[in-house]
């Protein structure tokens, strides 16, 4: 039987690798894997360029110039990069991007969360809830094949894809075990939160209230049963959170800086816009089958809202079997194993309806951190439904099978539900494609070297001004404009305004982008951007003050001169001399504590692996 049960887990284990596989080559498909980057709606694409541009410059600055990219003086006028909630330099997910590029770097990092997330849940129904591998099978490869994160590229929402990866996180922490196997998974845990943690900003609070559901509903069960109640779990989920969010603090304190000044995606109003909810069953409806909902809703401009922020899509095999599976658990769920994860899926449930639910239970979690910032909590809030329906999905194929009571009539089962989850999977891995044909247009490098601005006259957020910030990136053109993401006072001026239909109208107010603040003492002028450097050539006939066209922000220093700023532009003290030069160079507020911080992180981490040597045996999933 052990033999035969190893073997069922292998197969159970390729088969899931497989489907992910499958779903995820049209992605993966060449030339389109290396080349493209957007697809027929540059808008939906706009997104992923937020983070394609970011992972472009740090590449750059990373391997041309040898420099970690603190600072990037190429958008908004100048703007730190490495505490951008975008940015991925502080995390292992930037890999990717540094060795073949951003284009097929992060369609890697997708399949690598679609892999980590539908083991992970083959993890959760084998390990944690215990069913069988042709079951735990069934409710992964639902998973794999689900809609969720193939919308979530097509809208270009790179972020909230990594969500994808969660159940890894949950199995490594719930799965049961010798103390040391235990910890060896919490220390592997950790890293994978801090991996992800990176890059996931408002995703992670749901995380965390989706593990405080699963212990608290655990710790009921257990009361209930007149059980000591487990303190070793909710310990170990505080463990991994804490060493996840101390080995990225080298990021998150100069990000928390960053986000304190620019008033971070603050939603001062309460979120009603198309996508921030579910507003009647006809968008759940879209949601589980993808079909569009009779009255099709419109943002304000008047235009039709595509509504992948909604989709769910796990197949019809999935919803018959997450069906049976509810009933189930609902009927033993006092001891039953998946109790904790339908709570959880139906507490989102209820919170994705939001002011339409009888109760807006948002109201009141919207005073938690981060939650407030939220302007489409459903982007985030519909996740753990997905994750519900799919170990549910298990569960009802495992009680099925027991039904059956046949081996080859099971495995027949769970061959018809994978087959009944097909034509999901075929409609959902097809956004893949579509999300992805083209590459960026390549605009030629200007003779004059000079910043452009993006004019907010006629809509700076147009498909063709995103697409224009990151073709501006990779030639090394400094863009003017104010950042949606983080609102801040911009007061540069570019030399020519770049309107929504390509058109330039020039800027009379430019001086260039270094200058004498008093013209008659000399003249200066930019040598080169390098990532956090910014070297400035100057003959002065008289000390003087030297300006540059970049935002000042606390953390410049440029060599022995005395930095200070004018009208929000960096500046410095230059003393008389002809060809004389000037670096600049900036580091982030908070670094040196962060970067303490995440010392410890990695500390605690080694010290939480236990280094004895492991007993020699073969385990099963």
């Amino acid at each position: 039987m052990k033999g035969s049960g190893r073997r069922a887990d292998r197969i159970a284990l390729l088969a899931v690798v497989a489907a992910v596989l499958w779903q995820l080559a049209p992605l993966l498909t060449p030339p389109y894997a290396t080349q493209a980057i957007v697809g027929t709606d540059t808008y939906r694409s706009h997104d992923w360029l937020e983070v394609a541009k970011l992972d472009f410059y740090a590449r750059k600055s990373l391997l041309e110039w040898g420099q970690i990219p603190w600072w990037n003086p190429l958008l908004a006028g100048g703007t730190p990069q490495f505490s951008h909630p975008s940015d991925g330099t502080a995390g292992p997910m930037i890999l990717p991007s540094l060795l073949v590029g951003e284009t097929l770097g992060m369609k890697l990092n997708l399949l690598l969360v679609a892999l980590a997330g539908a083991l992970g849940v083959l993890l959760l129904l084998r390990r944690v809830i215990g069913v069988s591998p042709a079951a735990a099978a069934v409710g992964a490869v639902a998973y794999a094949w689900s809609g969720w994160l193939p919308s979530r590229a097509a809208v270009g929402f790179y972020e909230s894809c990594l969500m994808a990866a969660w159940p890894i996180v949950l199995a490594l922490w719930l799965m049961p075990g010798e103390i040391k196997e235990r910890r060896r998974r919490w220390a592997v845990a950790a890293v994978i939160v801090w991996a992800l943690a990176v890059q996931l900003q408002l995703a992670l609070p749901v995380l965390v209230l989706f593990m405080i559901v699963i212990a608290a509903t655990a710790a009921v069960q257990r009361r209930l049963a007149k059980k000591p109640i487990d303190k070793q779990n909710p310990a170990a989920g505080l463990t991994i959170l804490a060493l996840g969010g101390l080995l990225g603090a080298i990021k998150f304190l100069p990000m928390l800086d960053l986000l304190g000044r620019g008033d971070f995606r603050e939603a001062r109003l309460y979120p009603t816009h198309p996508d921030a909810w579910y507003r009647s069953f006809d968008q759940l409806w879209y949601a589980l089958f993808h079909r569009v909902p009779a009255v099709p809703l419109y943002d304000a401009d008047g235009a039709p809202r595509v509504q992948e922020y909604m989709t769910l899509q796990p197949g019809l095999g999935a919803l018959v079997l997450a069906a049976f599976g509810a009933v189930v658990v609902a009927r033993r769920w006092r001891i039953h194993k998946a109790t904790p994860f339908l709570v959880a899926g139906a507490l989102f449930l209820y919170l994705s309806f939001g002011p339409w639910a009888p109760l807006d239970a948002f109201r009141g979690i919207r005073l938690l951190p981060l939650f407030g910032s939220m302007r489409g909590p459903l982007r985030y809030f519909n996740y753990p439904i997905l994750l519900m329906i799919c170990l549910l999905a298990g569960v009802g194929m495992h009680q099925a099978g027991a039904l059956l009571r046949h081996r080859k009539r099971a495995l027949w089962a769970a061959g018809i539900a994978v087959l009944l989850c097909l034509p999901a999977s075929l409609d959902s891995r097809s956004l893949y494609r579509s999300s992805f044909l083209y590459a960026a247009e390549t605009l030629p490098t200007p003779t004059l070297w000079r910043s452009e601005g993006l004019s907010t006259r006629s809509g700076a957020r147009s498909p063709t001004l995103n697409l224009r910030k990151y073709g501006n990136v990779r030639r090394g053109v400094p863009t003017i404009y104010v950042p949606e993401d983080i609102p801040m006072e911009v007061p540069l001026l570019p030399a020519v305004w770049i309107e929504a239909d390509g058109k330039t109208t020039p800027e009379p107010k430019y001086i260039g982008e270094a200058w004498v603040l008093d013209a008659t003492a000399g003249r200066a002028e930019v040598v080169a951007w390098r990532g956090a450097e910014l070297e400035t050539a100057h003959t002065l006939t008289r000390p003087a003050t030297v300006v540059l066209n970049q935002n000042t922000w606390d953390g410049w220093t440029c060599g022995d001169r005395a930095v200070t700023a004018h009208a929000g532009r960096l500046a410095f003290e230059a003393p008389a001399g002809e060809g004389l030069t000037t670096t600049c160079r900036w580091r982030p507020p908070g670094l040196a504590v962060g970067a303490s911080l995440s010392l410890l992180g990695l500390v605690g981490t080694l010290a939480l692996w236990p280094w004895t040597r492991r007993r020699p045996g073969r385990r099963t999933l």
